[in-house]
């Protein structure tokens, strides 16, 4: 008798497993832009397991991190291909998820049942920010370390949370090797532990609330074979891709840092450089005003959305000029900063 309960209970759990894998996805899911959401997921792995295999060299000390760098770089096996992928895939990660809110955004997939997923992903992408800030940082070469000087000035002049934000990640009024550690845990432990947990439950938020419905596309098709193999290919491709970037532009390191001497050529990194270009161009204080209410807006925009729709707003057409003006704008910036 228990040995036909638990053949039942066997039986049951296995073909749970299977209708989840072989669970029905639109067929709009078939276009590219509609399956880049994997895409990140894809760099994010390359970019954990290349940054575990750099834990077991790099040395969280101001007098060590620079060296360790610059061993990981130069005089390990590998070492700099293993560093080059793990730096291109975090910034191939931050671009991919980028480009995806744009995609949810401009085609409205936040709406009603998808507020949760679009609230979930824009905590990934922050928390992505906060990841290749830190990692960017770690170098502690004189570019890295007064780049993080420049982006811990900007945090600590932002309106109301900005000065204890920057006092503790800092741990005091200025850049220290207690930075270099709290920064260090940041990368390493917090950050990569709260991006598994956002993308777990965005995954769970998809499973639970389905795709967004697209007009014209009312076919359906399996998750496995033919939506995984495509997710797959992805991936195939991606790594090809990273492996040539890696080859064509390997990883380098500059001079060490010294808080003493500011770096001729300091910035930001290129994600953050609209934002720096924004701040020396305009006014500080509403600069970063207009930046943190740029954020507010940016998180709860399905309910702006919401309201606006209810008003008689055509939000389809709204969206579209938003979303072009501010890749627009984004992209002017970028270059802006960096060219000039």
């Amino acid at each position: 008798m228990e040995t036909t309960i638990e053949r039942i209970k066997e039986k049951s759990l296995k073909d749970r497993a299977i209708d989840f894998i072989q669970k029905e996805v639109p067929d709009h899911m078939y276009s590219f832009s509609y399956c880049m959401g994997a895409t990140p997921l894809i760099l994010f792995l390359v970019a954990a397991a290349t940054g575990i295999l750099m834990t077991f060299y790099y040395i969280p000390f101001s007098e060590r991190a620079y060296e360790s760098v610059r061993a990981i770089t130069s005089e390990v096996y590998l070492g700099w291909f293993i560093r080059g992928l793990h730096k291109i895939s975090i910034n191939l990660m931050i671009f991919t998820l980028f480009l995806h809110l744009v995609r949810v955004f401009v085609t409205r997939a936040y709406k009603t049942q998808g507020e949760l997923k679009w609230l979930i992903g824009t905590m990934l992408f922050f928390t992505i920010l906060a990841m290749g800030f830190t990692g960017y940082s770690l170098v502690y070469d004189q570019v890295s370390y007064w780049g993080m000087t420049v982006v811990m000035n900007m945090a600590e002049e932002m309106p109301l949370f900005g000065p204890p934000l920057a006092y503790l990640l800092r741990g005091g009024a200025e850049v220290s090797e207690l930075t270099l550690l709290r920064l260090y845990d940041l990368h390493t432990k917090l950050l990569p532990l709260l991006l598994i947990l956002l993308i777990g439950s965005h995954i769970i938020a998809i499973t639970v609330l389905g795709f967004e419905k697209v007009e014209g596309s009312e076919g359906k098709h399996l998750f496995y074979p033919e939506h995984a193999m495509k997710v797959g290919l992805i991936a195939v491709g991606l790594l090809i891709l990273i492996v040539n970037l890696v080859m064509i532009f390997p990883p380098t390191i500059g001079q060490m840092a010294n808080p003493l001497e500011v770096a001729s050529n300091v910035a930001p990194p290129w994600y953050f450089s609209a934002v720096y270009k924004w701040i020396t161009i305009a006014p500080r204080q509403p600069a970063l005003f207009g930046i943190l209410l740029f954020c507010v807006v940016f998180v709860s925009y399905p309910y702006i959305d919401r309201f606006l729709t209810e008003r008689g707003f055509d939000m389809g057409r709204v969206n579209i000029v938003i979303g072009s003006a501010a890749v627009l704008i984004f992209a002017i910036l970028t270059l802006w900063n960096v060219v000039i």
